[in-house]
């Protein structure tokens, strides 16, 4: 039990729970918490994995911590006004750690990619989702310099979870 990185803690409770705390979605969240699923799989009959007050992150690690839970299927997708937008991330069965039942602990604070993240293990059927609805932050921006000093975000695409549903203004309930 400890802190593995500056965004993933995990602990034992009881004999055989283990809980997994990602703070936020930074280079190294799918390293960590395979290496803490792997060290504790023996003995592991269900995982907590809390993601309130996470705000998000980066889009590959989000994806990659479904792909430890889900064997197939579509993770996100994400259209956008152009076709050269629009991009699909699917489960890969070599990726899958664990089949272990799965809570995922949410509140208002948890948004983006962590958003991803349990909209996608809830659609797959494979966590079920416990808290406060999410933030509701599924676009997907772009930042474009304008000069040497100034720049535009710009949203150029949202993000749609296995089923279709979108996140924008709704969340994950």
């Amino acid at each position: 039990s400890g802190v593995l990185s500056q965004s993933v803690f995990t602990k034992t409770i009881g004999d055989d729970i283990q809980y997994i705390r990602v703070t936020s979605f930074d280079k190294k969240v799918v390293t960590d918490v395979s290496k803490a699923i792997k060290k504790a799989k023996a003995k592991t009959k269900g995982i907590i994995l809390d993601l309130r007050n996470n705000p998000g992150g980066l889009l590959g690690e989000a994806v990659g911590l479904v792909d430890i839970f889900v064997s197939d299927g579509k993770i996100v997708s994400q259209k956008g006004r152009k076709k050269s937008d629009d991009q699909s991330y699917t489960a890969k069965s070599k990726s899958t750690l664990t089949e272990v039942p799965l809570v995922v602990l949410v509140n208002g604070g948890s948004a983006s990619a962590s958003e991803i993240v349990s909209g996608a293990l809830q659609d797959h059927k494979r966590g079920v989702i416990v808290g406060q609805k999410t933030f509701g932050k599924g676009s997907v921006q772009v930042v474009l310099p304008v000069s040497d000093t100034e720049a535009l975000k710009l949203t150029i695409a949202r993000y749609y979870l296995p089923s279709g549903r979108t996140i924008q203004a709704v969340g994950v309930e």
